[in-house]
């Protein structure tokens, strides 16, 4: 990570799916379960390195509130940045192969990587909660003061390379971005005090990623307009469906146990008799 800093690279991203240890194992997602994955995020922060994390709704097995959960990962861990989107069997894949066979693929769905688009298959909880969920938790991670709070812990803790680039007048695109932000966010915005208060203490206390942090002030631009899109297009789309009628959510086949299983249970029976 620090050869990728002392190259230029200012961000990564990271394929975290989800914070639920379940569900990664369920998708054999091992590599996000071998250690701590705030603490994996951490590191690249303080390398110099800005993360963007894709999470995903509606894994098999998955358990009310995952939403909420992939919000709250995502501010322990002051991630700025995500890609949410429900989960999407895309044609010809692996998963898309697999819920074909078992019969769960939704008629003339095919799936895409929108972020406007209900699943194209028949989950293992009721499409209703996991759409209200998601919309819900969208619109959190792009609330303008979670974001702004986010962005600011994510950068007060932030590394750098040890170089420093050479100064040079910035191109107008910059600039009039840069005016944008401070229109919308430092003057017209509700929040315009929380905005300065970071940006100042930021300048003070890591002023060498002022132009980055500002960067990612930026980016919430579109998600707090894209916020309402996506809660008006999921919305429309759940109304459809519900007055198709609701599917029944799939139902996992019961593993049979191992006979490893079955004496570790007789051992364990027997010791509390004894």
């Amino acid at each position: 990570m620090e050869l990728m800093v002392e190259s230029g690279f200012a961000a990564v991203f990271l394929g975290i799916e989800t914070p639920d240890e379940d569900s990664l194992q369920m998708t054999k997602k091992f590599q996000n379960t071998r250690s701590s994955l705030t603490e994996a995020v951490e590191s690249i922060i303080k390398a110099g390195l800005r993360p963007m994390a894709g999470f995903i709704i509606g894994f098999d097995g998955e358990k009310a509130g995952a939403g909420d959960r992939i919000v709250r990962f995502a501010e322990q861990a002051a991630i700025p940045s995500t890609t949410f989107a429900m989960l999407q069997a895309l044609p010809n894949t692996a998963l898309w192969h697999r819920l074909k066979k078992e019969g769960r693929l939704r008629e003339n769905k095919d799936g895409n990587i929108n972020q406007t688009t209900l699943m194209n298959f028949i989950a293992t909880r009721p499409l209703e909660d996991i759409a209200r969920e998601y919309i819900e938790a969208f619109c959190a991670l792009y609330d303008p003061v979670s974001y702004l709070d986010r962005t600011y812990r994510c950068f007060l803790m932030m590394g750098g390379p040890s170089w420093t680039a050479p100064a040079k007048f910035p191109e107008w695109l910059i600039i009039k971005a840069f005016l944008t932000v401070i229109w919308r966010q430092g003057i017209k915005r509700e929040t315009r005090w929380k905005f300065w208060h970071h940006l100042f203490s930021i300048l003070k206390r890591n002023p060498r990623v002022t132009e980055h942090y500002l960067a990612a002030c930026a980016h919430n631009e579109h998600f707090l307009e894209y916020r309402q899109i996506v809660r008006d297009q999921i919305e429309s789309q759940l109304a459809v469906y519900l007055s198709q009628g609701p599917e029944k959510p799939y139902e996992l086949p019961v593993k049979p146990k191992t006979e490893k299983s079955d004496k570790s249970d007789k051992a364990v029976a027997v010791e509390q008799v004894a």
